[in-house]
């Protein structure tokens, strides 16, 4: 049990690991891939404004905003009529603004001769002519093979290899169009390395959590561990002190009903020996399978016998009750398994269903073998149960109705230890209500 609830603790604190990482991994990425598109569509805004190239007029002006139309000023030292002096040009000329702060800062000066890019005009599906001195890497049949692939897909932006593509009108009246291309070779490699680091980095403190959880979890649970561990010595060990009282308690009455005859008093002291030492069976087994979950003798025997032995037991106190039980069994299925536990796993189901099924209604019982599995199904009709499922009932202790079961003799143990035995033959066990009150128990091995 302390191993399962660590497990849960160490899986429940790596998939929160794995979200948050995930996340600030996902948004760090994706936030420097939008970043990488952007710039290279501002440059490809930028080429298709001016014809597939860049206007070094423009970035003239932002260095040298006070020459008209970018032209470098004359060295001569000649002037005219109208030329001032030296400091009244100190006094009327503003210093230049920095370069590179225009157009929201998206290009320096330096843009246009560090950008590599090429154009191709295409007339009627067919390449007319090529735009290939800003670019080494391409030739004109690279460039028409990208155009015609572009062309093909019938897509106006995009990504083609390492190349950013914008598809633009031509400003003449060919009618014709123009396929922009900007190399993304660095921002690329760039944004591939920034991944394969975020993932590197975020898979190395996955497993660093990991690694301190798995050693801290061991600290943490040890005091709970320990706990557990007492409270299953205590129950074992007050277990058997109790059946030494009620063996001689038995014994005395026994001899009490020689000496006095049997008298209702003697008989509710029985009755009252016997269900305790019920109880403290019950909770010796439970002790010992959460100390050994495994079945202690693992044979072959035929599951089919077992189940029409038990249901016979039962037979004449269903009749005494009114009972009947409607058994629905396939013959010759064989399990390997305990079948000391298998047989007291079937008495607890059958013995819950006598206790609180209603009064004069059946109680339905089927075996079948469902492939390499076998099913065991019981079902009956119940009082004030909720429809839905109900697997609270296998919880220990737990009683939906004390008072009554304070009259069935009760203790909220029986189905707990049946769930405890289904799981060490690694099986399943449910219990589900439907709307007509009829209460389904099945079972999976």
């Amino acid at each position: 049990m302390i191993k399962n609830l660590r497990k849960r603790f160490i899986f429940a604190a790596m998939a929160s690991t794995f979200g948050v990482l995930f996340v600030i991994m996902s948004i760090l990425n994706v936030a420097n891939y939008v970043r990488m598109v952007s710039r290279a569509d501002d440059t490809l805004d930028e080429l298709a404004d001016n014809n597939g190239q860049f206007d070094s007029r423009d970035f003239m002006k932002e260095l040298m905003p006070d020459h008209k139309d970018g032209q470098l000023p004359s060295n001569s030292g000649e002037s005219d009529g109208n030329a001032v002096t030296k400091q009244d040009e100190s006094e009327n000329i503003q210093p230049p603004e920095k370069p590179g702060k225009k157009q929201g800062d998206k290009f320096s000066p330096e843009t246009p001769f560090q950008t590599r890019y090429f154009s191709v005009v295409v007339l009627d599906g067919i390449v007319v002519s090529y735009s290939l001195d800003n670019i080494a890497a391409v030739d004109e049949s690279d460039a028409e093979s990208y155009a015609e692939q572009i062309i093909a897909d019938g897509i106006d932006k995009g990504f083609i290899d390492i190349y950013r593509y914008m598809v633009v009108d031509c400003d003449d009246e060919t009618g014709g169009s123009r396929i922009i291309f900007v190399d993304c070779r660095q921002e690329i490699e760039s944004f591939k390395n920034t991944l394969v680091y975020s993932v590197g980095v975020s898979l190395l403190g996955f497993l660093a959590v990991f690694t301190l959880v798995l050693f801290w979890s061991k600290k943490i649970f040890k005091p709970v561990a320990d706990s557990y561990e007492k409270q299953k010595r205590f129950i074992t060990d007050a277990s058997h002190e109790i059946k030494t009282p009620l063996t001689i308690i038995d014994a005395n009455t026994e001899v009490i009903e020689m000496v006095n005859g049997e008298s209702e008093w003697t008989q509710n002291t029985r009755d009252q020996v016997r269900r305790l030492t019920s109880l403290t069976n019950q909770m010796v087994a439970l002790s010992r399978l959460d100390e050994n979950p495994e079945p202690r003798e693992k044979s072959e025997f035929d599951f089919s016998e077992v189940a029409y032995e038990v249901i016979d037991h039962f037979s004449t106190l269903s009749e005494v009750r009114g009972k009947k039980i409607n058994a629905d069994i396939e013959d010759g299925i064989k399990y390997t398994g305990d079948e000391n536990s298998i047989r007291q796993l079937i008495s607890i189901l059958v013995d819950n269903a006598m206790k609180y099924a209603v009064e004069t209604t059946p109680i339905d019982i089927s075996l079948r073998r469902d492939g390499r599995k076998v099913r065991f199904m019981l079902r009956n009709l119940t009082d004030e149960m909720d429809e839905g499922s109900q697997d609270i009932l296998f919880e220990r202790f737990y009683r939906p109705d004390s008072s009554r079961n304070s009259e069935t003799g009760g203790s909220g143990i029986g189905l707990s230890l049946a769930k405890s035995i289904v799981e060490a033959h690694k099986g399943k066990i449910t219990a589900k209500c439907d709307k007509d009150g009829y209460i389904t128990f099945q079972v999976t091995l």
